[in-house]
């Protein structure tokens, strides 16, 4: 008997997943544990491995398209058995293009359409009017939330909730795969002459690098030869007729990042203090012993490392701010796991550390190598984002010297770390030159107030200036 491929929760915190790519055709055998499908979440790429072996029967999830968890995917059964007529999967309407033209935060929207809650209808009071989840949870739960519209009386849908052409008819369209036209698109290479290797012919991201590595690429023509295809790639998205300019799709991490960014900032009262904190004595230890620890660690720690393990020490003693608000409740936790902020090609991803302030400083040095390695590579999986308390993010190395970070939701706090700069300061009533950064502390005032986290940025400030306890 045929069985439905669902689409599962790849997280505690996942509500919905993109199909990024198939692996198998429609009509091909597959083995259980084959790899079948990439699903994008909010946190990463997921490769997702068959349950049994036998026929993919169907393909309902279309390639690109937003699906909420549960939803059939696909058909997997013996060769020739009939599955169910049933409509093609409907995707979402991703929501940063709803929020583009709603009142309504990402957030409040995701909850009202799982509810089948007008969310437009309702009064909000958030910034500006805005609708938030809290007002839309409240109508759910007085009773007075509006239903929303029979599709008959909706508008009509774009493109993006199109169901797309079975893979049979794949070529009609483009025959390049989301990733292989944006890679594509970078390299300035035109994906559709290259030969494809995927399933039904398609032209997969390890086509375009192969004909980018050797040297066989055919270069994308002048764009007045060349129709766009944009809408091919990420649909519903409005075009540009002024000349020279470049439309650029929210998609993948950067889409992700602007929905949860987006919501947690129109939430959450976003409050930030700043301490001024010399770095020289750290400095002066790390300069004097790295080569020693490289001999014998085999690694020396950066002063990023230190900072983090400051941070853990100090949180231990301040555990207001290792916190997060969910569902109108502070949960406070006794494990400090630090996300740590990393820019790569694709867009910011924070992938967490846990039990910081169980480790030594070379071992958590360690561990943030590999993550950054694993991040840039794109290896990291849904277990490296999960279970973070606390975050800190650095552009000391692209040499701002202060920032006001976002709150990375639903943790409480984030720290910024700025560059270390040498300026001239008044020490044992003389002016010296002194290795300084500026740390920034942004919380979110509904869970914490301003005088916690003043003492916990002097406690962390004490401890980079004296770092012995620091030291491997």
């Amino acid at each position: 008997m045929a069985i439905q491929f669902r689409l599962a929760a790849l997280g505690h915190t996942m509500e919905t997943g993109r199909v990024v790519e198939w692996h198998i055709a429609e009509g091909s055998k597959i083995e259980e544990g084959q790899l079948l499908v990439s699903i994008e979440t909010d946190k990463a790429v997921a490769d997702i491995e068959s349950p049994v072996s036998g026929v993919l029967l169907r393909i309902v999830g279309q390639v690109d398209g937003v699906y909420d968890v549960g939803t059939t995917l696909a058909w997997i059964g013996e060769e020739g058995e009939e599955v169910p007529e049933e409509s093609a999967a409907q995707p979402q309407v991703p929501a940063a293009n709803q929020a583009a033209e709603s009142r309504a935060t990402p957030v409040a929207l995701r909850l009202a359409q799982r509810h089948g809650v007008d969310a437009e209808a309702l009064e909000g009071t958030g910034p500006g009017g805005r609708i938030t989840k809290e007002d839309v949870q409240r109508a759910i739960d007085d009773g007075t939330a509006p239903p929303l519209k029979a599709a008959s009386e909706a508008p009509a849908p774009s493109t993006a909730a199109q169901p797309e052409a079975s893979a049979a008819d794949a070529p009609a369209r483009s025959r390049v795969t989301p990733v292989a036209q944006r890679l594509a698109q970078r390299h300035g290479v035109d994906a559709e002459s290259l030969q494809g290797t995927g399933p039904g012919g398609r032209i997969t991201k390890e086509d375009v690098q192969r004909a980018i590595d050797d040297g066989t690429a055919t270069p994308l023509k002048v764009a007045d030869d060349t129709p766009q295809k944009t809408t091919d790639v990420t649909p519903a998205v409005r075009s540009e007729t002024r000349t020279g300019v470049e439309v650029i799709p929210l998609a993948g991490i950067r889409r992700t990042t602007a929905e949860r960014l987006g919501a947690i900032w129109s939430q959450a009262p976003h409050v930030t203090e700043g301490i001024e904190v010399d770095f020289t004595a750290l400095q002066a230890a790390r300069t004097a012993n790295a080569d020693a620890w490289r001999n014998t660690y085999g690694i020396a720690p950066t002063l990023n490392d230190f900072v983090l393990k400051a941070t853990a020490e100090a949180l231990k003693a301040h555990p207001q701010l290792n916190s997060a608000l969910i569902d109108d409740a502070i949960h406070q936790y006794s494990d400090i796991n630090l996300g740590v902020a990393i820019d790569i090609e694709s867009g910011l991803v924070v992938p967490v550390v846990r039990g910081v302030d169980t480790l030594g400083v070379i071992a958590l040095a360690g561990k943030v190598r590999e993550l950054a390695d694993r991040a840039r590579n794109g290896k990291l999986g849904l277990d490296d984002f999960s279970e973070g308390t606390f975050t800190v993010t650095n552009l000391g190395g692209l040499g701002v010297d202060w920032f006001t970070p976002v709150l990375n939701p639903p943790q409480c706090a984030i720290l910024g770390v700025g560059r270390v700069r040498q300026t001239a300061a008044v020490a044992d009533r003389s002016i010296q030159f002194r290795d300084v950064a500026t740390l920034v502390l942004t919380f979110d005032h509904r869970a914490i107030d301003g005088a916690p986290c003043a003492r916990f940025l002097a406690d962390l400030r004490a401890r980079i200036e004296d770092p012995e306890q620091l030291l491997p």
